[in-house]
């Protein structure tokens, strides 16, 4: 499991050194996610070691998201007149996301199954 999560921490410090030197806008732990989506598709998919890595840490990924929440209670007295654009930009966004992956998975599922796999 070592392993697994040194190779993860490995491509967030590349994607953050890659951010850095491009001066690009995107933040460097979504280009590192990009590095290793590129990485996992040339290696033919992931290692055992990331493998249980990345199942074991998708088990507590509601915990990863608690200190955002928590600090959205702490926010400057100027900004508690964005709420209502804050909340409607998460509802929103939120729904965007849930079609958006029930549509893919729809239509991923569509193409395994008109292949023949599982």
């Amino acid at each position: 499991m070592l392993k697994g999560f040194i190779c993860l921490l490995l491509f967030q410090l590349l994607g953050e050194a890659a951010v850095e030197l491009t001066r690009s806008p995107v933040p460097g732990p979504v280009a590192g996610m990009l590095l290793l989506l590129v990485w996992l598709l040339i290696s033919g998919g992931p290692s055992d070691d990331l493998s249980n890595t990345s199942h074991s840490l998708v088990q507590y990924l509601s915990l990863f998201f608690l200190p955002a929440g928590v600090g959205l209670f702490f926010l400057p007295e100027h900004i508690s007149a964005q709420w209502p654009a804050i909340g409607a930009a998460m509802v929103a966004g939120t729904l965007l996301s849930m079609l958006f992956t029930g549509w893919l998975v729809k239509r991923l599922s569509g193409k395994r199954a008109a292949s023949g796999e599982g």
